[in-house]
């Protein structure tokens, strides 16, 4: 194909190129991710001892507003505690450049043993979550792609460099993303549900109240037996409630509903008492409008209300 040598030759590298996009700089202390993984079944309450399915593009349980598809072996709790150290590793640098870590420093950091079988399984969880597709939209924000764009491992030295994909920023604007407590996420071990709990709580401030059923789904629970299920979930509160966590300052159950009460982060304590201003001075001025036209409105005598 000829070109017209009037016309000045087009220059690609501008539009090939993609701005650094960094993610946000969450505390030392504190993990990250985006809310729709947090607020969906993605990464499930369970333990695959009989092998993980393969799911093609599979509508994950997740709240309103938030759609997840995902294609590829299924994730669990384990999974996203090696997920949060990689974004937290990746906060540090723009989106798209390496991250290095070592195979034991890794291990280390999410508590597990540093063995043979240890290396290898996290080797697997690493291949797993370079080659799942998730399609999440979060309020009219969509990302489709793998959670991590692949790796180079050296045997050798057993060092990792990984990267995340730039595009995979947009499920953090607008603020739909939270963070939890690193050492408390930590201390629960391998309470599944619980970690999952734990991270689902962590996106309300505060949390209302919630169906037993609900939280089943959404913590991605399989048990057909719904009085086990129950069982399963109010054990996790209790772990969520000990001292040693100190996740719950106390929750109540009351028929097929549960409810919750956070000790609440600096953020999410800002957050509640602007919302309590903001009722104060509704009330106050609904108060003030009544006063003036004479009182509250009343419906005329036989008016039904409701």
């Amino acid at each position: 194909m000829e070109t017209n040598p009037r016309e000045p030759p087009v220059d690609t590298t501008e539009q090939l190129s993609v701005p650094m996009i960094q993610l946000p700089l969450w505390p030392a202390h504190r993990r990250a991710a985006p809310n729709a993984l947090f607020r969906s079944a993605l990464f499930p309450a369970l333990n695959f001892r009989q092998g993980r399915p393969f799911l093609k593009n599979q509508r994950i349980a997740s709240v309103g507003g938030i759609s997840v598809l995902f294609t590829g072996e299924s994730f669990d709790q384990s999974d996203l505690d090696v997920y949060l150290e990689l974004l937290n590793l990746a906060r540090e640098h723009p989106l798209g450049t390496e991250c290095s870590f070592s195979a034991h420093g890794m291990l280390k950091l999410i508590s597990r043993q540093t063995g043979y079988s240890d290396h290898k399984w996290l080797h697997s969880v690493l291949v797993r979550l370079s080659g799942g597709v998730v399609d999440i939209t979060d309020h009219k924000k969509r990302y489709f792609g793998t959670l991590i764009g692949g790796g180079f491992k050296d045997e050798a030295t057993k060092h990792y460099c990984i990267h995340i994909n730039p595009e995979f920023a947009i499920l953090f604007g607008y603020g739909m993303w939270s963070t939890i407590d690193r050492e408390q996420r930590r201390a629960l071990h391998r309470s599944v549900t619980a970690k999952a709990l734990h991270v689902y709580y962590a996106t309300h401030a505060p949390p209302g109240p919630h169906k037993f059923d609900t939280l089943a789904v959404l913590a991605g629970l399989n048990n057909p037996n719904r009085r086990q299920q129950r069982l399963t979930l109010i054990k996790a509160h209790r772990r969520l409630a000990d001292k040693e966590i100190g996740f719950l300052t106390r929750f109540e159950h009351n028929g097929d509903t549960i409810t919750v009460y956070l000790n609440p982060t600096p953020s999410q304590a800002r957050h509640i008492a602007r919302r309590a201003t903001k009722c104060g001075r509704t009330r106050s001025r609904r108060r003030a409008r009544d006063s003036v036209d004479g009182g509250p409105s009343k419906a005329p005598p036989g008016t039904p209300t409701g």
